[in-house]
């Protein structure tokens, strides 16, 4: 029996009524095969290397994130430098262009489809997420960046490297100051304090120079602490530069009152600055002690009274304690060469520095010389001072001693009266006189063949006054007035009168008498028992 040529189909078995229909092809759009070109550019917009995570590039995602961390770290460690943030945009640009690039290419590799049973998660999402990123990354870079460039700018700061500072400042914007705003303020600080510096420290005229440095040490954002030291170097300097002209001009013993004053400063600026700053020890000693061997070429009177200042001052700090060490034995020889100068054109003035410096510095070598030059001078009376070295008026005489006011030649001393050093002298006697004294008597006088007379007059009367001289006995050793007094001396009456005439021959009616050597030795007598 042959089989039918198209057999039938087999009937199908019955339906079951609660079994489930079996699962068919979605309907509706499939799913997206990645994410968006922009939310993929804001990714790398991070700086972290998002926008590859989400084109699944985790390669590309580390490299960029440890490109841009390095950058980072570079420019925190070195504001100033501009070559880091420029490689740093770059590789900021790049990334994002990169991210835009990968989305659009055609040969771009999809991010998966979701598993069975799950739902892409809405495009809003993750641009709000990315942007969120974005922000948040560019907050800590701008506080990051802040903190960076105001601690590089205080540290170069402090060092006085301001050039550098002023560098890492330039950088520093607005944004800064919302992201973090005390960071941008001290910036702001730096900056015009490095300003001021700048221009005290490139400014020609050191005495501008010293008062921008004033203005600058008042500034809150000074930091650096050499300022003190550079101020003070600055006006010393200026001290010196004027001498120097006033010596060129003939002004060798003019007035220091300014140069005292400026010097005052100087060092009471190196002494804040040894309080505030201990570590510029070794610069303000550099400092004083440069101005202080300027000392010796400057002209002696210009440099007496600053030394007379800088000896009167107690140095508490070792550092310009030591530097003044040498004082003690510089400023006495610049104290008697000044006396010595003045002595040769201003007498009293001379004088005057004399009896400073030995009252001053009595035991020193050269007061002897002093000692010697007031004498000479016969000034010594108005400026008396002590010479330790000379005996001491006491005991037996006679009393070698120094004369000013008359010639003990003349008069003819005893040698034994007369010393020729200080170191013999016992006195000094200073004599004023003659001038006249009190009347002692009338004398009669007869005519010579050619004298003038009154009418009916047959002689002529004259008054005698004796000469009177006050000496001033003062003790070398002490510079202690130890006498005084006022002595007459004269014989009136001669036989002969002597004077001069020049017109009429008139005899005088008031006579000066006359006195012998043996009354000048006699006034002297009870200073040499």
């Amino acid at each position: 029996m042959t089989e039918p040529e198209h057999p039938l189909p087999s009937p199908e078995p019955p339906a079951d009524p609660g079994a489930r229909p079996e699962a068919g092809p979605a309907e509706g759009p499939e799913p997206p095969g990645g994410p968006d070109a922009f939310s993929a550019v804001l990714g790398n917009a991070t700086l972290l290397g998002l926008g590859y995570l989400l084109v699944r590039r985790p390669h590309w995602a580390l490299a960029a994130a440890g490109a841009a961390l390095a950058l980072v770290a570079l420019i925190a460690l070195f504001p100033h430098v501009t070559a880091w943030r420029v490689l740093l945009g770059l590789v900021w640009a790049g990334a994002v262009v990169h991210a835009w690039w990968l989305t659009r290419r055609p040969g771009g590799t999809p991010v998966p489809p979701p598993a069975p049973g799950g739902a892409a998660p809405p495009r809003w999402r993750t641009r709000v997420l990315t942007g969120a990123c974005v922000l948040l990354v560019a907050l800590a870079w701008l506080r990051l960046d802040a903190w960076a460039i105001t601690r590089d700018a205080e540290a170069a700061h402090t060092a006085g490297d301001c050039d550098r500072a002023l560098a890492s400042l330039r950088w520093l914007l607005p944004a800064h100051g919302i992201a973090h705003g005390p960071a941008a303020d001290r910036g702001v600080q730096q900056r015009q304090a490095c300003e001021l510096l700048t221009a005290a420290l490139s400014d020609p005229d050191p005495a501008a120079a010293a008062e921008k440095l004033e203005r600058y040490l008042a500034e809150p954002g000074a930091l650096w602490d050499g300022a003190g030291p550079e101020r003070a170097e600055l006006l010393l300097d200026t001290v010196v530069a004027r001498a120097r002209e006033q010596e060129a001009a003939g002004e060798a013993l003019g007035g220091h009152g300014p140069a005292v004053a400026a010097v005052e400063d100087a060092f009471t600026q190196l002494a804040r600055t040894l309080e505030d700053a201990p570590g510029q020890s070794g610069r303000v000693g550099a400092v004083a002690e440069s101005f202080l061997s300027s000392l010796d070429g400057m002209a002696p009177c210009r440099a007496r009274e600053i030394d007379g200042w800088l000896l009167a001052q107690d140095w508490e700090d070792p550092a310009l304690a030591r530097v003044m060490e040498p004082q003690a034995e510089q400023a006495p020889v610049r104290m008697f060469d000044c006396a010595e100068a003045l002595a040769s054109v201003r007498p009293e003035e001379g004088a005057g520095a004399h009896q400073e410096f030995l009252a001053a510095h009595p035991e020193h070598p050269l007061a002897a010389r002093s000692a010697e030059s007031l004498i000479a001078t016969e000034e010594y009376c108005a400026h008396p001072a002590a010479f330790p070295a000379a005996p001491a008026y006491e005991g037996e005489g006679p009393h070698a001693m120094r004369v000013s006011g008359l010639d003990p030649e003349e008069y003819g001393f005893p040698d034994s009266w007369r010393a020729d050093t200080v170191e013999e002298t016992v006195l000094v006697v200073c004599v004023q006189g003659p001038e006249r004294g009190s009347f002692q008597r009338t004398c009669a006088y007869e005519p010579g063949e050619d004298q003038l007379l009154l009418p009916f007059s047959g002689s002529t009367d004259v008054d005698f006054y004796a000469s009177a001289f006050t000496l001033q006995a003062y003790e070398l050793h002490s510079g202690e007035l130890v006498e005084e007094y006022t002595e007459e001396i004269g014989d009136p009456c001669p036989e002969e009168l002597e004077y001069e005439s020049y017109f009429l021959d008139i005899v005088p009616g008031e006579y000066d008498s006359d006195y012998s050597a043996a009354d000048v030795r006699g006034m002297f007598d009870r200073l040499m028992d």
